[in-house]
């Protein structure tokens, strides 16, 4: 007889609330069970600024959830965004305490808690403090340090911090309406979880997930988050660019964004034109492709030219391997091209794993399908006798 449990991930994004209920079977296997979603405009660029809108369009689509599948919610694993957080590296260090030289855990331990101890200014809370490997000796690179030979161990740490007063705003949406946080996750490193591969992940990947307000990113390697951030860009900026300089509406700059937006067109493209209908400011008028797509190219050339100068240490030692794009601005035609061209990797899509429904298969939904991977795995965790899958690893360098 199957045992199971019912987990929750709700994402508080620029454009809509997305809620997804999944269940755990037989503590391994997630079955996506309930979905919910309301637009949102109480949310600017991944940050809440109207807590009361904010909370009411979650609730709409926590009980969408809920009727979904006739369950009731009572915590879930919350995504949080936005350009107030960020990250940085940090490196702790312990002697190794045994005469013979072997390293064992109680040196990881004091290694490890020394990286972790570095104080964060007045307003600051960490929000991940994610270890990315272990050096010996400062010098050779290990994921698992304990038995190895070493006179001193050093723990390597991505440090991931955010505004406290919006971080508690942002549990204040869950809680004002009598449900619990369980857990609280980056939102880039959710959509990396999803619309990335276990071999990509161990390869050295770089996930973006390009939302309406903000793109975040997370760069595994060897299996491992050890860098993820925050683009202050995203698809709302394209929008507003076009109504300002073509001189259209936001609206009407949102249809002729998803409708006819290129990142790359072709020379043949160039001279083709195509009628901005119904715009009251304006009037119908024709406009030329090509107009389009210089404004959309330089806002995506800038988000990628960010992205790399961010990432600059990973792209020049060569560890980046590939990007992959998700999130909803990512469906823009030619998107992948500029960034092949732009960060000099090869770029794809996110692709999700097989567990995963056809009709949610869409690139909008990583974060959410992250949110309730990211759950399944820390509720899960420990249940592996082996200690060896992609899914333990991942686990062990996410705890605190």
């Amino acid at each position: 007889m199957s045992d199971s449990k019912t987990i929750t991930a709700l994402e508080i994004g620029t454009g809509k609330m997305q809620v997804f209920i999944g269940e755990i079977v037989d503590g391994k296997m997630l079955n996506l069970v309930g979905v919910g979603q309301a637009a949102t405009d109480g949310v600017k660029k991944a940050d809440i600024i109207d807590v009361k809108k904010a909370a009411e369009q979650a609730q709409t689509a926590i009980v969408m959830a809920e009727r979904s599948c006739s369950a009731r919610i009572k915590s879930v694993c919350l995504g949080i965004s936005g350009t107030h957080i960020q990250g940085f590296r940090n490196i702790g260090s312990a002697n190794v305490a045994g005469s013979d030289g072997i390293v064992r855990k109680s040196d990881v331990d004091r290694a490890k808690e020394d990286a972790k101890s570095k104080a964060l200014p007045d307003g600051r809370s960490y929000i991940h403090r994610i270890c990315c490997g272990f050096y010996l000796d400062d010098e050779r690179y290990c994921i698992d340090p304990v038995g190895e030979r070493a006179s001193k161990i050093a723990a390597e740490y991505w440090m991931m911090h955010g505004d406290s007063e919006k971080i508690l705003t942002a549990m204040h949406v869950v809680h004002s309406f009598g449900m619990e946080v369980e857990y609280l996750v980056f939102s880039g490193l959710a959509s990396a979880m999803a619309a990335s591969s276990p071999v990509q992940k161990e390869n050295g990947v770089l996930v973006v997930d390009i939302g309406c307000g903000t793109s975040d990113y997370a760069f595994y390697k060897n299996g491992i988050p050890v860098q993820a951030g925050v683009i202050p860009i995203g698809g709302d900026h394209i929008t507003n660019d076009l109504s300002f300089g073509i001189r259209l509406s936001r609206k009407n700059s949102e249809r002729i964004k998803t409708r006819f937006g290129k990142a790359i067109i072709t020379e043949d493209e160039r001279n083709v034109k195509f009628w901005s209908l119904g715009d009251r400011q304006i009037g119908d008028r024709k406009i030329p492709l090509e107009a389009i797509n210089k404004v959309i190219r330089a806002r995506l050339e800038e988000l990628f030219l960010l992205l790399r100068q961010d990432m600059i240490d990973h792209f020049s030692e060569g560890s980046v391997n590939e990007v992959v794009l998700t999130g909803g601005t990512s469906k823009l035609n030619g998107i992948c091209e500029l960034a092949e061209a732009v960060l000099e990797r090869p770029c794809s899509l996110g692709k999700f794993p097989p567990s995963v429904a056809e009709n949610l298969r869409h690139q909008e939904f990583s974060t959410a399908l992250g949110l309730l991977e990211y759950a399944r795995m820390k509720e899960t965790s420990g249940g592996s006798k082996s200690g060896n899958s992609i899914t333990d690893k991942i686990a062990k360098f996410f705890k605190i």
